[in-house]
């Protein structure tokens, strides 16, 4: 499956609406917003029909899986959107995450755990809100949570450390960019390091970069760390580090920024698990037949260090 979905699930006194554009999305919300009440009025139209009470408005089946059978389920669902409720604690297990890595399927996963076992973006961790409410009927509408912290608009200056988590080519081109801004560049070795390496150092003016789009099972922790009084440090979240270099424009192939706008409509569920390997794949395919360009992810080459091409990087950054 690919694409954005939108799906709309009513009844006589409530309405749904949730818009998806990736294979995982993590819903949350606090007690009572509805996230249980909706899993069970898709599962009352999956079972019953309109005979339920609910309509449900999308262009792709709404399943819900759940029980000790779910793996015989979901082998018998295809090119749907799947909802997992609260409470289904398989959502967590490597069992899972292996079922579902080469789906057709897109997941729906309502839950408050940081699940480290799959690779979601924190763009994809949604949170149900009531929008309005009139004529007795309640809105709800999914929003997401961190919005405001993956926007672009970079500040380098006044930075005092840059922290990455790649210790590879992320690393090499950071360390470049911190050189040109007189600010070192620290790897993480991981994204799940990055925690306990910007915890002594969160008082100081340090630029956290990560791979948004597999950095949702870390974004909670490091949310948590930047509400802190002492919290000076800031994030970079782009998509990856492979999507910087696709974005800044430096292959002069414009098609490659047209797929930039809509990527959810060139990114296959079944081929990707997450949006980062399909930049990475993108980005190694449009290099390989020219050696000066082609992409490493554990040395860069040269050509996008070069000064002409840094500064591109740059201002994609800002």
């Amino acid at each position: 499956m690919k694409g954005k979905h939108k799906i709309e699930v009513r009844s006589g006194r409530v309405v749904f609406t949730i818009e998806l554009e990736r294979n995982i999305t993590i819903l949350r919300g606090d007690s009572a917003t509805g996230k249980t009440t909706l899993v069970e009025m898709l599962q009352a139209y999956e079972t019953y029909g309109r005979q339920s009470g609910v309509t449900v408005s999308c262009d792709k089946p709404c399943r819900v899986l759940s029980g000790v059978n779910w793996e015989l389920q979901l082998n018998a669902t295809h090119d749907s959107i799947v909802f997992v409720d609260e409470g289904s604690t398989f959502v967590s297990s490597l069992d899972f995450a292996r079922a579902i890595q080469h789906s057709d399927n897109y997941y729906v996963l309502v839950t408050r755990e940081d699940l480290s076992t799959l690779p979601y973006s924190v763009n994809a961790i949604l949170e149900l809100k009531k929008t309005t409410s009139r004529f007795k009927r309640t809105y709800n509408k999914a929003y997401p949570v961190y919005d405001s912290l993956t926007a672009s608009n970079v500040q380098l200056e006044g930075v005092e450390k840059l922290l990455t988590e790649d210790a590879n080519s992320g690393y090499q081109l950071f360390t470049k960019v911190g050189e040109k801004y007189g600010v070192a560049c620290i790897s993480a070795a991981g994204k799940d390091n990055i925690k306990q390496k910007i915890f002594p150092m969160k008082s100081e003016k340090v630029l956290v970069i990560a791979d948004g789009a597999a950095f949702g099972p870390q974004m909670n922790d490091i949310y948590r760390l930047m509400q802190e009084d002492s919290a000076k440090f800031s994030l970079y979240l782009p998509e990856s580090m492979e999507w910087l270099l696709l974005k800044a424009d430096l292959l002069g192939q414009p098609d490659i920024l047209e797929i930039l706008e809509h990527p959810a409509d060139f990114i296959e569920s079944s081929e990707f698990f997450s949006w980062e390997r399909f930049f990475t794949n993108l980005l190694e395919q449009r290099t390989k037949d020219v050696p000066y360009m082609r992409y490493d992810k554990a040395k860069l080459p040269e050509f996008y260090l070069q000064e002409e091409n840094l500064e591109k990087i740059i201002a994609e950054m800002g």
